[in-house]
């Protein structure tokens, strides 16, 4: 209680320097997006592969996927605002601002935002900052100070510069600040914030063999941080579908490859059959067999009768008698017939087997034919379909609650370590002074003794 004063005196200074450094904290917002894959596709099911969510996860953080997300949001482009040290920032995250009148030129203050929609710089000026002060009517300039560059241009108006590192190319969409503020504007080397984003965003597959893949990241800038998890999302299935397309793509034009030569042999095969049919002057040839087989039997019955009928001759005349000559002649008249009907019948039966052939073949490439078109319409089908192996189930949300601690927390605990310190303060005193005291009374008491000897001597 004697040391009030120094209590109260470094209570405040603690207090007043844990408030500021609560101030000047940056909060950390984290979100999160849901993607699942499926495994079975209804219409492409012969040509579904079982792919590892472990190879997904390594997809979705992948520079082809991650390029592209930073290109589409130019996070390789940084425009922010100069605050005042310590609460500058804190009162820009509240949106409350101060009076024109308490605004110091050269800070931005509140809700200031300047759009940049471009700004390309030479390789030489990557990284470097770049001082983007507010003029009026939509006016604004562009300094840095170390290498000498300066421009001037107007919203909506594209300004270019020519210096001796290269060309200097700068949009200004929108301006929302009062004259005087001033923001930095950078060009990072697309590779480094690629490879940045790569490190931050946290690929987890949410159980074993779920299918389902989480991907959160954090960050001080909520909405920032949910338009890149969806912007990851989308292009994660947008490159997604795209592969499948072109797969799907390439294999339907494979099966229309083959449909088409299916076609051709299928066409020559009708063609041959076609040509065997006329070269025989028949249409059906098991019927022109089983006629020709008739015919033979009738003719072979009229042989046996005609030489039945000669050996009767025989026994009566002579053989140069003319109606055994007649005889004779009919007899090899048969035979001639019968011998030309035999040569058909051994013709058909070599067109047979070839129609057989040709129709063993033709009834293989049919089933061949039957299989490429149902695979085709399928494929056909795929294409037109929006039908999906990869979804977003969950997008990512702004977070409103940082996940450091809130403002009204660290200044309590600022104060409680500030009266902590107080004490300690205190304490310190109290065992200094003490000290002290008891060194003087040691002293004091040997001072007579000290004078008695000196006397004596």
């Amino acid at each position: 209680m004697r040391n009030g004063w120094l209590v109260l005196g470094v209570a405040l200074l603690t207090a007043l320097i844990g408030i500021l450094a609560a101030l000047s904290v940056t909060p950390i917002y984290e979100s999160n997006i849901l993607i699942q894959i499926n495994r079975n596709a209804p219409l492409s099911r012969e040509m579904q592969t079982d792919v590892p969510a472990a190879t997904e996860v390594e997809i979705l953080r992948s520079r082809s996927i991650i390029t592209r997300v930073v290109k589409a949001l130019q996070l390789d482009l940084s425009v922010e605002p100069k605050y005042f040290p310590v609460v500058g920032a804190f009162l820009a995250r509240s949106d409350r601002g101060l009076p024109e009148f308490l605004e110091l030129r050269g800070y931005a203050w509140g809700t200031d935002r300047v759009n940049v929609s471009v700004f390309n710089v030479p390789g030489r000026l990557l990284r470097q900052p770049f001082a983007l002060a507010v003029g009026r009517a939509g006016s604004f300039t562009l300094t840095h100070e170390t290498l000498g560059i300066k421009l001037a241009g107007r919203v909506g108006q594209p300004a270019r510069l020519r210096t001796r590192h290269g060309n200097i190319e700068l949009l200004v969409s929108a301006i929302d600040a009062r004259p005087g503020a001033q923001f930095v504007v950078t060009r990072n080397p697309t590779f480094q914030v690629v490879e940045q984003l790569r490190k931050s965003l946290s690929v987890t597959e949410n159980g074993k063999e779920s299918n389902v893949i989480g991907v959160s990241l954090k960050g001080s800038k909520p909405e920032l941080i949910s338009r890149i998890l969806n912007q990851v999302g989308d292009e994660y299935v947008s490159q997604h579908v795209a592969q499948k397309s072109n797969e799907t793509g390439r294999a339907l034009a494979f099966y229309d490859q083959q449909l088409a030569e299916s076609r051709q042999r299928m066409q020559k095969l009708d063609e041959r059959l076609g040509q065997v049919l006329r070269a025989h002057g028949v249409s059906d040839l098991n019927e022109e067999s089983t006629t020709l087989s008739q015919q033979s039997i009738a003719l072979q019955a009229k042989l046996a009768e005609a030489e039945q009928q000669k050996l009767e001759l025989s026994s009566r005349f002579l053989e140069q008698h003319p109606t055994v000559i007649v005889a004779s002649r009919h007899i090899q008249d048969v035979r001639d017939d019968l011998n030309r009907l035999e040569a058909r019948r051994r013709s058909l039966g070599a067109a047979q087997q070839e129609i057989a052939r040709l129709t063993r073949d033709r009834k293989a490439n049919s089933e061949v034919h039957m299989g490429l078109l149902n695979t085709q319409q399928k494929l056909a089908a795929l294409m037109s379909s929006d039908n999906r192996d990869v979804r977003v189930v969950d997008r990512a949300e702004t977070p409103l609650q940082p996940g450091t601690l809130k403002l009204t927390v660290m200044i309590v605990l600022a104060c409680l370590g500030g009266l902590a310190a107080g004490v300690i303060a205190s304490v310190v005193k109290n065992a200094i002074v003490a000290r002290n005291s008891r060194v003087t009374l040691l002293y004091m008491r040997d001072i007579p003794d000290r004078q008695e000897v000196t006397v004596s001597g």
